[in-house]
């Protein structure tokens, strides 16, 4: 099936010449001028993948990802942020925050930019990926955690972080392999996503035990009857 991508992007010229550049290499691609077109194509129609710029006249990139999240709803696709000025690690490390799946500069080899958008969807979990271990049923690719018959409310990275080590019990999985499989990247400003990531996950299934520190390594999920 044919990718669905959301090209968000002020000014007209730039948006136009991204959106010719994927649907050249095979994709379906909407173009939306704002923020906020932005966010009503996603009500009417979810895409597949969005590649969001940063700075725009109505609301800035972090603004648009709060939007999409609505408090605690995760980001069902991934968001590909978009910069010419704004790629300081600090943006950066903002941008991931708030539920990016990655950040790149305007200007950079479309190779490369066509490369991260297939890495990016490649990310979503596959449908055959349920993952149940006890009264834990995690089902990424429908966005969706149970506990018994508790729906978990849970952002896109800490369900696949929870399916990941949920698929992995009793593994002491490295906080290097979750940063690379789940953020795409190992650089240590992520590492306090991750720590966010677990607080939410622990939080959300409410009971202790399930996701163990295994101190100087990573995490460990034990599956509680």
């Amino acid at each position: 099936m044919t990718a669905k991508l959301l090209v968000v992007d002020d000014e007209p010229r730039t948006a136009e010449l991204t959106a010719e550049l994927l649907r050249r290499a095979g994709y379906v691609v909407e173009v939306a001028a704002s923020g906020g077109d932005a966010l009503r194509s996603v009500h009417e129609a979810t895409p597949d993948l969005m590649l969001l710029d940063y700075e725009m006249p109505d609301m800035d990139a972090p603004e648009v990802l709060d939007s999409l999240r609505s408090g605690a709803e995760r980001i069902g696709f991934p968001v590909i942020i978009l910069t010419g000025a704004r790629h300081a690690p600090g943006d950066q490390v903002v941008g991931i925050e708030r539920g990016a799946t990655d950040y790149i500069v305007k200007g950079t080899d479309r190779q490369v930019l066509l490369a991260r958008i297939r890495g990016a969807l490649r990310e979503r979990p596959p449908a055959a990926g349920v993952v149940v271990r006890g009264r834990l049923k995690v089902d990424a690719a429908h966005g969706e955690a149970r506990l018994g018959g508790r729906v978990l409310k849970l952002e896109r990275r800490p369900l696949l972080m929870l399916q990941m080590l949920a698929g992995r019990s009793g593994e002491a999985v490295t906080r290097a392999e979750l940063l690379d499989r789940i953020w795409g990247s190992t650089y240590a400003g992520f590492e306090h996503s991750l720590e966010q990531a677990v607080h939410q996950v622990r939080r959300e299934l409410r009971e202790p035990g399930w996701i163990e520190t295994v101190r100087g390594i990573g995490y460990r999920f034990v599956a509680q009857s």
